[in-house]
């Protein structure tokens, strides 16, 4: 299942005034689309693409994140069109034009990415796991990996790399052969007593780092509320996402469903607004767009039984229901009388 998508190329369709940015973009929505071919409808392996992290001051840019039952595989794309080679001490050169010169490890880059990652996790881990006998089950002893995936059109010289380093790098059109590989067979895991996460908790995990991630997009830079973890407080108006759990439908125009007193629990993030709203469908799913001052705010509001804030928003007629992903409580966001 794509918990989210690749996010927009900063340069639009084109190459804009970065050659390296367009390919390196381009590199990453082709890992993306083999991720998405080979786990777009699994039910146990969720994708996370373009995934910012912030924690304790250290951030982290995840290209493509795996969650699955027994742990995560956190895969670093990179576009080389050239060779590659990798020393006994682990240090990369890759040749251009016909010129070698030195790079940046992407395994050591992945590794530092789960190391933050391992951190913000297990910092919250009451938020998204059980208690087992009581006590709270942590993350520490799942599955961590790395994975390297390289342009399809590189040449990489893998005897000449340190065996470690060459089982982690792979190239694109592989990629997913090679997670499905460290992913096992899922049926038969507990048998080989891997440790792993009991029903709803992978759901609540990436839940979490949907909100987390929204909230580093959308906090400004420095504050200390990118890194806070969702309080259950008083349900309030966020802002219009930038996410969704599930790819909105393609080709959807925004549309107004129309009338003139809606009851709603909603209010306007804007003006606090709440009867001159109307329910609206865009890129980013459900929203209610204020006659008063135009401004757009997202249906997603907390969970009142909870206070959970990932929720999935659905319509049935005039009412929009929303469900938490957490305690799996419905409750009515908005209703266009």
């Amino acid at each position: 299942m794509i918990l989210k998508e690749k996010d927009a190329s900063p340069n639009g369709e084109g190459r804009g005034g970065d050659e390296r940015a367009f390919y390196g973009h381009k590199q990453e929505q082709d890992v993306a689309f083999q991720l998405r071919r080979e786990f777009g409808e699994h039910k146990q392996i969720h994708v996370i693409n373009d995934l910012r992290l912030e924690h304790h001051g250290e951030r982290a840019q995840i290209d493509h994140l795996i969650l699955h039952p027994y742990g995560f595989i956190i895969v670093e794309s990179k576009s080389i069109v050239g060779e590659v080679t990798v020393n006994a001490a682990g240090e990369w050169s890759r040749s251009y034009q016909g010129n070698w010169m030195g790079m940046p490890s992407p395994i050591r880059q992945g590794e530092l990415q789960l190391d933050i990652l391992k951190a913000l996790l297990s910092d919250n881990v009451e938020h998204f796991l059980g208690k087992l006998l009581g006590i709270q089950t942590q993350v520490a002893h799942r599955e961590w990996r790395t994975l390297c995936a390289i342009s399809s059109t590189a040449i990489l010289h893998r005897d000449k790399m340190p065996k470690d380093v060459a089982n982690r790098v792979v190239k694109t059109e592989f990629v997913a052969s090679k997670v499905k590989e460290l992913v096992g067979n899922l049926k038969v895991g507990f048998l080989k007593g891997r440790a792993g996460f009991f029903a709803g908790e992978l759901d609540n995990i990436g839940s979490f780092l949907l909100e987390h991630y929204a909230q580093v997009s959308t906090a400004p830079a420095g504050s200390d509320s990118a890194t806070a973890t969702p309080e259950p407080a008083t349900p309030v108006a966020e802002p219009e996402p930038h996410y969704s759990a599930a790819p909105a439908p393609e080709n959807v125009s925004f549309h107004t469903e129309h009338t003139a007193q809606p009851q709603s629990l909603l209010a306007c993030k804007q003006c606090g607004e709440a009867r001159h709203l109307t329910g609206m469908y865009g890129q980013y799913g459900y929203y209610v767009k204020c006659g008063r001052c135009s401004t757009n705010t997202s249906m997603k509001q907390p969970c009142p039984a909870c206070g959970w804030k990932s929720v999935r928003v659905s319509k049935d007629g005039q009412d929009y229901t929303g469900t938490c992903r957490k305690c799996a409580q419905q409750f009515l966001v908005f209703r266009q009388v």
